[in-house]
């Protein structure tokens, strides 16, 4: 297929849902698997990063998390959302590769202790921290409560989804937002709520 050919057939891709995207992908189409990446790799950055802090972590993440999607795409099913599916993926890879990361600064911090040296990450800043609401939320909230209120509030999943991406029942995650809003109120005082809750549009805001 010639450079004007593949064009025009990514013009009809766009068009597609992600789920008649994910079948063709399963099927042997890696134009169909790229129009997916394209779509929600700035997405699924968005959520690692808030959720990891280091963009250079979050970056391996969502590469790992696209990789095991190919991988697995014949085990996806048409009746889940690819969203969904693709974001549990994504959230798995990163609390493996957290536990790796904290496991070896754990060691890292043993040896530099031990010759009285500075940690190198404790003068760096953190660039991706962004709005004062998110950093507030990082600070008082459990990483799964994190994780469950950014995908509800910022990507818009139901409590459903959440439950899925986090692997957690329905009423485990209605409670587990309960709980995260419990924690945040005192910090949230004046800003308009989603629906019966008070998170303002800061909450919304996505930015990397």
């Amino acid at each position: 297929m010639g450079y004007a050919g593949e064009l025009s057939m990514m013009e009809k891709l766009v068009g597609l849902s992600d789920e008649e995207l994910a079948r063709r992908a399963r099927a042997g189409s890696s134009l169909c698997f790229e129009e997916l990446v394209r779509r929600w790799q700035v997405p699924l950055l968005r959520f690692l990063v808030r959720r990891m802090g280091r963009r250079s972590d979050a970056e391996d993440v969502v590469q790992e998390a696209f990789v095991r999607a190919y991988q697995a795409l014949g085990q996806y099913r048409d009746s889940c959302s690819f969203r969904t599916w693709l974001f549990t993926i994504g959230y798995r890879a990163g609390v493996s590769y957290g536990r790796k990361v904290r496991a070896r600064e754990a060691a890292e911090a043993n040896v530099e202790g031990a010759r009285g040296e500075e940690r190198p990450e404790e003068r760096v800043g953190r660039e991706e921290e962004g709005r004062e609401l998110w950093e507030v939320a990082k600070a008082v909230l459990t990483e799964e409560q994190f994780g469950a209120v950014w995908l509800y509030y910022v990507e818009e999943m139901t409590a459903g989804e959440v439950a899925r991406v986090l692997g957690r029942s329905w009423v485990g995650v209605k409670t587990m937002l309960h709980r995260a809003r419990k924690r945040l109120m005192p910090h949230l005082a004046g800003m308009v709520g989603r629906g019966e809750i008070g998170v303002g549009p800061e909450m919304k805001a996505g930015g990397i």
